[in-house]
């Protein structure tokens, strides 16, 4: 169980039983009579009944299950079965055992009924039902039963809609998920399809499937309609969308050495770079498509290449294999990539400004504060936040948002781009692992492991 859900209990046990003992006293009878408190659901005042059953806090099922949207029915076994979110729960009045979907489940409180309404412990529904709630600064209780999903990893649509994919033991399905309300419609279900790369405008999502070829859905159809815009059947780990939607860059080849870009309406596929060198990763395209940033991560050399291996006494030589920045400018003539970093930290590529002047990578040294570094092309290096551990960053038209290390909480920060201008947005609690961001679209973060979107002065949870 959820700490959320932990803290849920006792706070809504707690509120159940001083309503219950301001308005009944009789504290020598084995079973109090109802009594009422509001409590909010999805957003809605209801009230609901409770009743003390032998020093056990109990709420009226009927009541907190309607409220949270289940079905009831009276079976034939002297019991009630709740319809909830696709699942059947089956409970029985003074009894301990109940099912979900036909599968046993032990509660923490007898099922009490009380002049044929049965009740039911607040961690017992909680279990059940898996709602989730909270108790704000007023002691108000809120309880959330909106279906959501789990999402692997989010994108931005647009400023309403984000795509959420969710890993399964088939493949993955990806969704597009109301960023207000977390309501979802499914957009794809595949084992083969590659991840979906959104198009800057958010109508389209492009990937590749097994077979090399790229096909493009339709994201304001109601259908999703997908379209194979290209059969070549060349490996491409990354796709980029131009800035106008109108050619996807990718790198081509098991070991990303060719950087290509394809003709959307036509399939026609142009080579941008073929420079021989692989293990190109990153790629990231200028908006007016001219200027290029990638990283190039060479492989360990084998100090024993005659022998297998795998056997004990062959090694490993990891020298010179930090990941390093290159530039590329497709505008001039004859133009070669030019390296830009040599330096021996790690490097989590972050993104490149919009007009190509620069890219951002956090750099990674092991003793010390990982910091937020720019680097120009003509090789200026410069650190942007350096003062701070920087946990994760993301680059967003001229904007970069990036989280930062405050102690037993998360700093979530805007930077200009442009003048490296750094401005706090807020301090965030729980394990944020990612930040997401897009141009025109509000910024969303990864916490234990759920969506929040940042907005109305808040946040918004909309995956699970």
């Amino acid at each position: 169980m959820s700490m959320k859900k932990t803290l849920l209990i006792s706070a809504l046990a707690a509120a159940i039983s001083t309503s219950v003992i301001g308005v009944a006293s009789a504290a020598t009878t084995q079973v109090t009579a109802p009594a009422s408190f509001n409590v909010m659901v999805n957003d809605a005042s209801i009230t609901i009944r409770s009743i003390q059953s032998n020093g056990a806090t109990l709420v009226s099922l009927r009541d907190l299950g309607s409220a949270t949207g289940a079905l009831f029915v009276v079976n034939v076994k002297a019991g009630v079965t709740a319809y909830f979110q696709g699942h059947a729960i089956e409970l029985h009045a003074d009894s301990k055992a109940a099912t979900v979907d036909g599968q046993p489940v032990e509660l923490e409180q007898a099922v009490a009924n009380v002049n044929g309404s049965y009740y039911i412990s607040a961690a017992d529904f909680v279990g059940l039902f898996s709602v989730d709630a909270e108790q704000d600064d007023a002691g108000q209780i809120w309880i959330d039963s909106v279906q959501r999903i789990h999402a692997d990893s989010i994108a931005w649509i647009n400023a309403n809609q984000l795509l959420a994919s969710s890993l399964t033991e088939e493949g993955r399905i990806d969704y597009i998920v109301d960023a207000k309300t977390g309501a979802f419609k499914q957009v794809l279900s595949s084992d083969t399809a590659s991840e979906l790369t959104v198009s800057p405008d958010g109508t389209k999502a492009a990937y590749t499937n097994e077979d090399g070829s790229v096909n493009v859905i339709d994201l304001t159809s109601p259908t999703f309609a997908s379209k194979q815009v290209s059969a070549d059947s060349n490996i491409k780990p990354e796709l980029v969308w131009s800035a106008d939607g109108s050619a996807i860059y990718f790198l081509q080849g098991d070991k990303g050495t060719v950087i290509q870009k394809l003709n959307v309406a036509d399939g026609t596929i142009a080579k941008v770079l073929d420079d021989k060198v692989d293990y190109k990763a990153n790629l990231s395209v200028s908006k007016d498509g001219t200027k290029f940033y990638y990283t190039v991560t060479k492989p360990g050399a084998v100090t024993a290449p005659d022998k297998p291996v795998d056997q004990d006494d062959v090694a490993i030589d990891n020298t010179g294999t930090e990941p390093q920045v290159y530039f590329f400018d497709a505008s001039v003539k004859d133009a070669a990539p030019v390296k830009l970093t040599t330096s021996t930290d790690d490097k989590i590529f972050v993104g490149a400004a919009e007009d190509g002047s620069k890219a951002f990578f956090v750099s990674i040294t092991d003793g010390q504060p990982s910091s937020l570094v720019s680097v120009a092309k003509d090789k200026t290096v410069a650190k942007v936040i350096g003062d701070k551990d920087v946990l994760a960053a993301t680059v967003a038209g001229d904007k970069i948002y990036a989280l930062t290390d405050a102690g037993d909480k998360t700093t979530l920060s805007s930077v200009d781009a442009a003048t490296g201008a750094v401005s706090a947005i807020g301090n965030l609690e729980g394990n944020v692992t990612e930040v997401v961001a897009a141009p025109n679209a509000p910024v969303a973060v990864i916490v234990d492991d759920q969506t929040f979107v940042v907005q109305d002065g808040g946040l918004t949870r909309i995956t699970k």
